[in-house]
């Protein structure tokens, strides 16, 4: 850290690039094969190019208890080889509309004799829901840890010659091979399961914040025109995936990736990923990957990287929703907390602290010698 004396501010705006995608699909192993030759299945998920193998405890549906009630079926959850044995779980799971507008009634509602999905019957057709959707959807007893998957490996399915996708990657991958053979035999009550995901948005975040108390270097011209070059960046499809899979490969250390955990993105060492000068050329100086799991009602870890609580966020009151006068504000309120809860945000700076005292880095409020860290990436090096 350089003396406060020496401090410089050279712009009066730092930029950051942001890259989220929409929420994930979730695979099984053996969907792989069914979306290899159902064009319907591979347009739903067409895009997808960033991968996350996972695992969790096993979930399946008790078949001896079930009921069906217009379209909602009440029944009990057991948890494999638990700690405690297996444990019944009540819930309830209402059966969403087939296809859009559908109108048929439910006439039946079976388990496979082994728990792993059900088969619901109508008039019309035959439809089979696997137990992790219901686990996803259903209102139950389930703790939050017993949903909770580990994140095994990251990466991503973008050929360097055809146009491939991540259900092409992983259809001849020897690591899942790996996995696979691994929990089959040394943890069988472990459910694994591919997310699916297109970080297909990004964003320039742009901040005027920090030492207020410094005035730029930059003249008026030269500020307007690094502001220009912040709001100009654009990344291809190529560069935002290759981003993603090393942020958030950094970000969770996963236990079977082998490349990428200790990647020191700091403006000395991006050589080795490209996209990170074109990122520096434009003057940015900060890189968050946004990933999330609350459509699937999981949340993503590793030891590496734990769940974020609620209440590492803000204090009970807001949590329980206080300041809401009407439930409608409430339970929209309650959703936003629950997809914080269910984000991770791999954060990082592309500068080093000594570059990094060039650039706006913090407040320092009257009387004090040491600035409030404002951007989490900008201290996380340090």
């Amino acid at each position: 850290m350089n003396s406060m004396d020496s401090i410089l501010r050279q712009f009066s705006a730092e930029g950051a690039t942001h890259l989220y995608s929409s929420p994930p699909s979730v695979l099984t192993p053996a969907d792989l094969y069914r979306a290899k030759d159902d064009a319907l299945y591979r347009e739903m998920i067409a895009g997808s190019n960033i991968y996350l193998i996972t695992a969790r405890r096993r979930v399946l549906i008790n078949p001896y208890d079930l009921q069906l009630q217009g379209r909602t079926v009440h029944g009990s959850f057991f948890l494999v080889m638990d700690e405690t044995g297996e444990q019944p779980i009540p819930f309830s799971y209402e059966i969403p509309p087939i296809t859009p507008g559908d109108r048929d009634a439910i006439e039946q509602v079976q388990v496979a004799p082994n728990g792993t999905h059900l088969l619901i019957t109508t008039a019309t057709r035959q439809v089979i829901t696997a137990a992790h959707i219901v686990v996803a959807n259903a209102s139950s007893a389930l703790h939050t840890e017993q949903r909770d998957m580990n994140v095994l490996y990251v990466g991503q399915g973008l050929g360097k010659v055809n146009a491939l996708t991540a259900v092409d990657r992983l259809l001849n991958h020897t690591t899942l091979q790996r996995i696979l053979v691994e929990a089959s035999t040394n943890t069988p009550e472990l459910e694994i399961s591919l997310l699916l995901y297109r970080f297909e948005h990004g964003r320039t975040v742009i901040s005027n914040g920090g030492d207020l108390n410094l005035d730029p270097q930059a003249c008026e011209q030269e500020d307007h025109a690094h502001f220009e070059r912040l709001r100009a960046v654009r990344l291809n499809r190529d560069e935002v995936v290759t981003l993603a899979e090393a942020a958030l490969i950094n970000h969770f250390k996963p236990q079977y990736n082998t490349l990428l955990k200790s990647t020191n993105f700091a403006a000395q060492t991006h050589k080795k990923i490209k996209p990170l000068k074109k990122l520096l050329a434009k003057g940015i100086t900060g890189l968050t990957v946004e990933i999330c799991s609350a459509n699937i009602n999981a949340r993503l870890f590793t030891r590496d990287a734990l769940p974020l609580e609620p209440s590492e966020l803000m204090p009970a009151h807001a949590l329980e929703g206080q300041a809401f006068d009407n439930e409608e504000d409430k339970r929209a309120w309650f959703e936003q907390v629950r997809e914080m809860a269910h984000t991770h945000l791999a954060q990082f700076p592309l500068t080093t602290p000594q570059e990094r005292e060039t650039f706006m880095h913090g407040m320092v409020w009257l009387g004090q010698t040491q600035r409030e860290r404002i951007w989490p990436m900008q201290g996380k090096a340090e």
